[in-house]
């Protein structure tokens, strides 16, 4: 099975083409249809196979049953709509069932598009009926969590009124203002919005096909991802759409990579051969594709195949596989510790490593075994909008923002006046602040302290001694630090220009000031020495671009909760094939143009990735300097956090930014964001949804689009600029 399985992967030349596959459906479509080959096929003759194959097409290894298929038709059959329906989705449904093509393709020739329906219909009716009947339980529960949740996000929220969504949203942004005058309300909104939003209804009244925390977990959706959806965007053959600049994604990952023309995986051979000559520099995407079909294997035995190892069938460590875990120790070394503590002799632990699908599952199992429900989580403002659903749909974490303008020296600057980054930085006085509001909201202290470092979305990473000092406060009180450092290698200015630290290092991860040397005492393999309370989260999805992977790390020291981390990593292991392609990439080197073999690729790439960010940055910088627009000078990641409050509509006589309500401040920022969208064909993230203290920010993505759509982004911003200035 292992050879035909690399071998349906790699397909080589000896292989019959496969057969023209019928067209992918779309995600909302894949949510209304269940992909399943003919019965008379061995490999799902068992009815547990249809939700095998289901999810596995749904997933990172599509490509991978697609190949191995091949020899047979792919059917998609319509299933009981009375298993996936909702009420609010009827209507939905109804329309996709007319205007949804037949993806359904005949075994028979000669069947007609409606026999072939019916017949198809049937068999999966039949199937379902059969395995219900068997086992006792609905047929919908054959798919995996993951699939379910993709269904109820692409498919549900769009039937949910959208102005019903961004009122629920943005109301509980209320709590983020700390001011004597809104604290009674804000503590009400709050509680309403992060602690009962999942608590299951008891009218009797409730739906008979969906629970009420399937509901609510749709309401913790950034409202700009539903306005994303609902708007036209930018394409060759809709030219007057809005271009995407709203979602973290990097296109600049496409490049080449300057001067590297091969990859070597051993020190003795080049996957691909090591003549350099009249070779073109590789991208990221060939790379990947040479180490997939490499024919080195990953350990020494002689039976070990190209693709797929014999063990890699079979049920693998809930945590990740051990090579995988120690190939990103090495890595996270070289890159959180290595470059500003050299001299630390500690170093990561790979036992002490899970690696998941994706920093927010991660994530979301980290705060399940550090916080109880309803226990808070304090996040300084403003930050990652998603927070609120990876931490609230199922952790049932009590998200507290901590504000920080008003724990500062000085007052905040008005419009026109670029606002410090140091009124963005968290201290002790913001931090006791919190704390005190998390216990007069849950009853009791928080357990969590999220850090996004570098952070997002303001493109600037916090100094050491503001790192320094929330390890302190959380060490003193007793209160766990998670540092998201899922940006750390797109630190693309390495030294800081200003300031005190002028010349420092931009960014210093909390592993190295959190780490300690003394850990080697007592053990040679005791990691970094961080103590039960520091914890790190990251993943390849943003310096790598590699988001479609779905790879993300937890690190802890906590002994008490690895255990219990690893058995809720059940849930979101990364398939055996992934794993085996990371790990050839993290240790794969790079061959230059010059013949230079001695570098590790993903150094070489994260390099040119930093130089490509950097060169862009600069652009939007330049143009922003030009038009007069205030913002921060980013450092790292991939957006730059503007100042849009100049556009806003004036505000009441007598009132000020200081004293503005909540519902003033989202009100008018939501009137600038839709004329940017809708008129201007700009989609920014708008900052209120990332709860910032002041109305009229917005987090440019200036990586999200390709060289000409960025240019013609910055032609739309002056002409927005210029009229909104006549």
């Amino acid at each position: 099975l292992p050879h035909i399985l690399s071998r349906s992967i790699s397909h080589p030349s000896h292989l019959p083409p496969p057969p023209q596959l019928p067209k992918i459906p779309s995600n909302q479509q894949l949510s209304n249809w269940t992909v399943m080959p003919p019965c008379r096929r061995p490999l799902v003759n068992s009815i547990t196979a249809v939700a095998t194959v289901a999810n596995l097409v749904k997933s990172s290894s599509a490509w991978t049953l697609r190949r191995l298929l091949t020899s047979s038709t792919v059917l998609l059959v319509r299933p009981f709509s009375s298993v996936f329906r909702s009420p609010s989705l009827n209507t939905m449904h109804a329309a996709t069932a007319t205007a949804t093509p037949a993806f359904a393709t005949a075994t028979n020739t000669g069947m007609s598009t409606t026999d072939r329906s019916s017949s198809s219909s049937a068999k999966t009716g039949n199937l379902l009926s059969r395995f219900a009947g068997n086992f006792g339980r609905a047929p919908s529960r054959l798919f995996s969590s993951s699939s379910r949740k993709r269904s109820i996000s692409i498919s549900s929220v769009l039937s949910f009124p959208r102005e019903s969504i961004i009122s629920s949203s943005a109301s509980s942004s209320s709590s983020h203002s700390d001011d004597s005058v809104h604290q009674k309300s804000s503590t009400n909104l709050s509680s309403r919005h992060f602690s009962t939003a999942l608590k299951a209804s008891t009218s009797s009244g409730g739906s008979k096909l969906s629970s009420s925390r399937a509901q609510a977990a749709i309401k913790l959706l950034p409202s700009y991802l539903i306005d994303a959806r609902a708007i036209t965007q930018y394409s060759p053959s809709t030219p007057e759409g809005a271009l995407q600049l709203s979602v973290a994604e990097n296109q600049l990952a496409e490049l080449p990579v300057k001067g590297m023309v091969d990859i070597m995986e051993d020190t003795t051979k080049a996957v691909s051969g090591v003549d350099t000559v009249g070779k073109k520099e590789m991208k990221l995407v060939d790379v990947l594709s040479q180490l997939a079909s490499s024919n080195i294997a990953r350990s020494s035995d002689e039976d070990a195949v190209n693709i797929f190892e014999r063990d890699m069938i079979y049920y693998q460590p809930t945590q990740g596989v051990p090579s995988l875990r120690t190939a990103m120790a090495n890595y996270l070394q070289d890159l959180l510790v290595s470059p500003t503590h050299p001299s630390l002799s500690t170093t990561f632990n790979p036992d002490n490593i899970v690696m998941g699908a994706g920093c927010n599952a991660v994530l979301e199992n980290l705060c399940m075994c550090l916080a109880n429900p309803g226990d808070a989580v304090l996040i300084p403002t403003p930050y990652y909008a998603a927070f609120e659903f990876d931490l609230v749909a199922r952790a049932e974490c009590h998200i507290v923002p901590v504000n920080t303008f008003n724990h500062q020296d000085g007052e905040v600057p008005s419009c026109k006046v670029p606002i410090a980054p140091e009124f963005y930085y968290p201290n002790k006085s913001s931090l006791d602040a919190g704390y005190q509001r998390a216990i007069d909201e849950t009853g009791r202290a928080p357990r969590v302290l999220l850090l996004s470092h570098p952070n997002n979305p303001l493109g600037i990473c916090y100094p050491p001694h503001v790192m320094e000092e929330c390890i302190d406060w959380c060490r003193d009180k007793e209160v766990h630090l998670i540092s998201d450092e899922i940006y750390a290698g797109s630190v693309h200015r390495k030294e800081r220009s200003t300031g005190e630290e002028e010349g420092k290092p931009t960014f210093v991860s909390a592993m190295a000031l959190g780490g300690s040397d003394t850990a080697t005492t007592s053990s040679t393999n005791a990691g970094l020495g961080l103590g039960p309370y520091i914890h790190l989260v990251y993943a390849l999805s943003k310096d790598f671009a590699l988001s479609g992977l779905r790879v993300g790390v937890a690190y802890t020291e906590n002994e008490e909760i690895l255990m219990p981390l690893q058995k809720l990593n059940d849930l979101c292991q990364i398939s055996s094939q992934t794993q085996l392609l990371v790990e050839r990439m993290l240790c794969a080197n790079a061959v230059m143009g010059d013949d230079d073999m001695s570098q590790k690729f993903v150094n070489v790439y994260l390099k040119a990735n930093q130089d490509n960010v950097r060169a862009r940055c600069d652009k939007l910088h330049s143009s922003l300097d030009e038009l007069g627009i205030p913002y921060l000078r980013a450092d790292s990641g991939l957006f730059v956090w503007m100042d849009f409050r100049e556009f806003l509509t004036n505000l009441p006589t007598g009132i000020t930014e200081a004293t503005e309500s909540i519902e003033s401040k989202r009100q008018r920022e939501r009137q600038l964001y839709l004329s940017l969208m809708k008129e201007y064909g700009l989609l920014f993230t708008p900052g209120m949804s990332m709860r910032n203290e002041r109305a009229g920010f917005f987090r440019c993505v200036f990586t999200a689009a390709s060289d000409e759509e960025f240019e013609l982004g910055l032609v739309r911003l002056r002409k927005f600029v210029d009229e909104m200035r006549k």
